[in-house]
């Protein structure tokens, strides 16, 4: 049921675009997330009869990603609806997509400044590495990984919230527009860890865990900590043309 009614409240709002030829707009640019830099921590205990203690160091990275994205826009009034998709990959890897709203401060302008704010919900997945196995097999719930075997580990978030932001363009004579966006991305996270290897028949399979279950835990400099390490919210900064 749920499903059926983000089904059809998007509809609604993407149906006046659809009948107003919106313009669009590709970009590149830069996306700088709030990870957390310092030398960090994995901490799990498996559910095998053992309960392992499974420990895994995962260094500090960097917190840049490179993102592409399309944009459909409609110009009709000076308050004007759009629609985004994101891809982003580097550091962090995720995708996004967003419905929001634009206001032309100088309509009438060839250089405009236009603020703007969007609903976003998005995807994005850090590979953590190897956890080692130093047992006979590592179980993640049920699901019993191949005996004498590491598993290797990602951390994911499901995330939505809003992205404010403004941008500065130029509109040429041909109607055509170029320019820079600046956003910056607040979220709900839904983080989880995913385990993925092979069984006891050669077979891929994987499991997740939720990153708030008591025995997931991450550690900076020593001291536990609540937050996620690879946090997706942030600065974005990117080039775009519209035609």
């Amino acid at each position: 049921m749920k499903h059926h009614i983000c089904s059809i409240a998007i509809t609604i709002l993407l149906c006046p675009m659809l009948y107003a030829q919106p313009d669009i707009s590709i970009s590149c640019g830069l996306k700088i997330t709030n990870q957390i830099r310092e030398n960090a921590s994995l901490w799990y205990i498996d559910e095998s009869p053992s309960m392992d203690n499974i420990g895994k160091d995962i260094p500090s990275t960097g917190n840049k990603s490179i993102e592409l994205g399309l944009r459909l826009q409609d110009y009709e009034n000076a308050l004007n609806r759009f629609m985004d998709g994101q891809l982003y990959f580097g550091d962090l890897m995720g995708l996004s997509v967003g419905l929001g709203y634009s206001y032309d401060m100088t309509e009438f302008s060839s250089i405009k400044f236009v603020p703007e704010i969007s609903g976003i919900l998005g995807f994005s997945s850090k590979g953590i590495g190897e956890l080692e196995n130093n047992d006979v097999y590592i179980q993640v719930n049920q699901t019993k990984f191949q005996d004498y075997t590491n598993v290797w580990v990602s951390l994911r978030n499901t995330y939505i919230g809003i992205k404010p932001g403004f941008q500065i363009k130029l509109v040429t004579d041909s109607e055509k527009e170029i320019g820079i966006r600046v956003l910056y991305q607040l979220s709900y996270k839904m983080g989880s860890l995913l385990f993925s290897g092979t069984d006891n028949y050669g077979e891929a399979t994987s499991d997740s865990e939720d990153l708030n279950a008591s025995n997931v835990g991450f550690y900076v400099n020593g001291q536990r900590t609540s937050k996620n390490p690879f946090n997706p919210d942030g600065l974005e900064v990117k080039f775009f043309y519209s035609f």
